[in-house]
């Protein structure tokens, strides 16, 4: 199955040789080193040009992502064309569909995939970004219409439609920073190949890769256990979350959380040993701080148990809330998660101790899904291991996809999560 790179590609129409060399050397800055440290003064060292060039050219920074993103855009309508092209009126089954997805995934995960990791980069900028955001919605409804065309040729996985492609986007992020683990892909085809038993009206009631992974992990503590409430130590982690969810893992520096604490800059290594060490601690920290209690397997059941899956639904919506005013900080706590996953998963690719963090955000995904089942999941419905992974995927995709584009009205969530629950777990 032979797929077009970004790389060497003919400019884009309207784009002159000059300006598409440009936008090239942005993409691999890009993909490189992350938008966040993308500046024109580094872009025109890298061409060997004054920044008065690129400006003439694009006028502003943003004009020059704008571009960038319709370039990289446009890049990706080429390969999905290509890639589905290549199996085009193939008979549709689980095996085909299996394969098809599993190679979408990992070929995407290639670093010379370049669009592929610019659109995450703008999913996530796009909060900031209006004029990203409007690129990142065309540019998902055209990955999200090339899924639905494949799924509508089989009647059986065409009740995937509506979970799928948040599915596929959620399992991409994580193999931006795991693939080429056999841990992790194997966690994907068993993940992948039971969604497609439970449309097919089966539910597989072992997961042997799973549970095998979950005995061998050493499981994260939070980091604020055992900490007092006006400790220094819990003071710098709340800090540090508090900035993650405001401005992303990389506007967390030393200099940052310090200042705010007013504390010496000595104070971080003494604590944790030094700042990469801080980091993954804030993250986890995040994670525990901004879990709802009703969720949280570490803590005893405090609701009832919904008696129906409207009920559930219900409680459920808030995790999925955008802020209006793009504060990461007060969205829900899927939303938060979404992002903050997809933040390591691209850090991942320069920094080990990222990857190792990915790999246990993975693996197995679901598990505090699959711990609270009989405490927030209804009766009427059956929440296999399995299924608590694949619904995991799916909420947290579907909650990027929201804080990535803009909203013409406040969707109906409890009905989104109604549709995915009766799409991915079995009824009782």
């Amino acid at each position: 199955m032979a797929m077009s790179a970004d790389a060497g590609r003919p400019p884009a129409p309207g784009a002159t040789a000059p300006q598409a060399q440009m936008l090239d050397t942005a993409l691999g800055m890009i993909a490189a080193d992350g938008l966040d440290a993308f500046s024109l003064r580094d872009l025109a060292q890298a061409i060997g040009r004054s920044t008065t060039v690129i400006f003439n050219t694009f006028h502003t920074k943003a004009g020059v992502l704008s571009a960038l993103a319709e370039r990289a855009m446009a890049a990706d309508e080429a390969f999905h064309q290509d890639f589905f092209a290549a199996v085009e009126g193939l008979a549709l089954n689980r095996t085909v569909l299996r394969t098809l997805t599993t190679r979408y995934v990992l070929l995407r995960a290639e670093p010379e995939r370049r669009f592929a990791r610019l659109w995450i980069e703008a999913a996530l900028a796009g909060r900031a970004d209006p004029g990203l955001r409007d690129v990142v919605a065309r540019w998902t409804a055209m990955r999200r219409a090339c899924w639905t065309r494949v799924l509508e040729a089989s009647a059986a996985f065409s009740r995937l439609e509506p979970v799928y492609f948040q599915y596929v986007v959620m399992e991409e992020i994580y193999a931006n920073a795991l693939a080429g683990r056999a841990d992790y892909e194997l966690l994907l085809q068993e993940s992948l190949e039971a969604l497609l038993d439970m449309a097919g009206g089966a539910d597989p009631a072992t997961a042997p890769i799973s549970d095998w992974f979950a005995e061998n992990i050493a499981r994260p503590v939070a980091p604020a256990q055992g900490l007092d409430d006006g400790s220094l130590k819990l003071k710098l982690l709340d800090i540090a979350a508090d900035q993650i969810l405001e401005g992303g893992v990389e506007a967390v520096t030393n200099r940052s959380v310090s200042q705010q604490a007013e504390t010496s800059t000595s104070s971080i290594p003494y604590h944790f040993g030094d700042m990469r060490r801080f980091l993954v601690e804030a993250v986890w920290h995040s994670v525990f701080r901004e879990i709802p209690r009703y969720l949280d397997a570490r803590r005893p059941a405090e609701t009832s148990r919904p008696d129906d899956i409207s009920g559930w639904a219900d409680l459920l919506a808030p995790t999925m809330a955008l802020d209006a005013e793009g504060d990461g900080r007060r969205a829900g706590f899927y939303v938060k998660y979404a992002r903050l996953i997809s933040q390591i998963c691209l850090l991942a690719r320069r920094d080990k101790v990222f990857a190792e963090l990915a790999m246990l955000l993975r693996g197995p995904e679901g598990g505090g899904t699959y711990a609270r089942r009989e405490a927030v999941w209804p009766p009427s419905h059956r929440l296999t291991r399995l299924g608590a992974t694949r619904f995991a995927l799916w909420i947290k995709g579907q909650a990027l996809l929201d804080s990535a584009q803009p909203l013409s009205a406040d969707p109906d969530r409890p009905a989104v999560l109604r549709r995915a629950a009766d799409a991915l777990v079995p009824v009782a």
